[in-house]
């Protein structure tokens, strides 16, 4: 009993570090991105994509030859490789076009969509059905973000092409980042490893076709946007790892949750730090944060009273508490939760 506990509070403790050091290097990768695109005028997306993904496989092949940190190589078969590479390429890229083509609250919006987007392909491919409460405090979740984040949505044909493909792209690639993963035993190091050749000479074919103007760009004399940009390279290629391995822990959706989390971070910093005035539209996008917050403290302790119930273990989550003390019998309804969440894992195993 003693062990299973200790085992229990590692895994915690693992999943907390690779999410918060996801956050951190996100947060960190965004900021210096748009130092190179707005102070030194690199506005190549796709290039410094090539870069990330070069610096990448160019690390972790030194790291899985020479059998750093625990590693070894190991690759995926060719055909899920390639998929799994093109859907995350894809990713990128049409998020890129997306916010280039659509105004920021319709991009804002595209984005809100991934989740539900997660759900009905693990549905209709895994046969994974989440629990009500869980849908409930994901809607929560979206709700709140949606106040924060959006603001003005106009609509466009092209715009909206590229944020069905972005969401589409983006939603497929997390839910191979992870069933890949664990289908064929990789850790976060190897899986990073095997995908990085094939994104990067992806990426490089299409920077090749829309960005072949990038040998005109003049760097600055004192080299300072190179430097910046191989500094991207090193935060993007550690961000790949600890995408892996927070997916690998967890899930899709809950990635897609700790995704929203450093948006609401960003945003409580901008208000923290960089607000003058408390204005109307300040104080919808605080109320949007704390919509979104609740959702996710919600959806964290779900998880965890899942969790719980699967393993035998007698739990009540806040929902079914509050709803015991409005007169509704939730042991039904329990059991039906238990029942949706172990129906497919019992399939996977067969």
């Amino acid at each position: 009993s003693e062990g299973l506990e200790e085992t229990k509070v590692s895994n915690n403790v693992s999943v907390l570090m690779w999410a918060g050091s996801n956050v951190a290097l996100s947060v960190s990768l965004v900021t210096v991105n748009k130092i190179v695109m707005q102070k030194y005028g690199f506005t190549f997306v796709l290039t410094l994509t090539f870069c990330h993904f070069l610096a990448t496989a160019i690390f972790m092949e030194f790291v899985t030859r020479l059998q750093l940190f625990g590693s070894s190589v190991k690759y995926m078969p060719m055909r899920d490789n390639l998929i799994t590479a093109a859907a995350g390429v894809g990713s990128i890229a049409f998020m890129n076009f997306s916010l280039q083509a659509n105004s920021i609250g319709f991009y804002q919006i595209s984005k809100l969509c991934v989740i539900p987007v997660v759900l009905v392909i693990e549905f209709f491919t895994q046969s994974k059905v989440q629990g009500n409460k869980i849908l409930f405090s994901l809607a929560i979740l979206l709700v709140g973000v949606g106040i924060a984040t959006v603001t003005d949505v106009e609509f466009n044909i092209k715009g909206m092409i590229f944020a069905v493909l972005a969401v589409v792209c983006t939603a497929q690639f997390q839910i191979w980042q992870g069933s890949k993963q664990k289908e064929h035993s990789l850790s976060a190091i190897q899986a990073t490893h095997s995908t990085a050749i094939p994104m990067s000479i992806i990426t490089l074919l299409s920077l090749v076709q829309f960005e072949s103007d990038v040998v005109k760009h003049k760097f600055s004399p004192d080299s300072m946007d190179i430097y910046l940009i191989m500094l991207t390279c090193v935060i993007a290629l550690t961000m790949n790892v600890t995408s892996y391995g927070l997916i690998g822990k967890t899930s899709a959706v809950t990635f897609q949750v700790v995704g929203h989390a450093k948006t609401c971070l960003i945003l409580a910093s901008g208000f923290l730090f960089f607000t003058q005035a408390f204005t109307l539209q300040v104080m919808k996008n605080m109320i949007g944060l704390g919509i979104a917050v609740l959702g996710m403290i919600l959806y964290g302790h779900l998880k965890h009273t899942d969790s719980q119930r699967l393993k035998g273990q007698e739990a009540t989550d806040v929902l079914d508490k509050a709803l015991t003390m409005l007169g509704y019998n939730t042991a039904k309804a329990l059991e039906s939760e238990i029942q949706e969440i172990s129906e497919p894992r019992e399939k996977d195993r067969a």
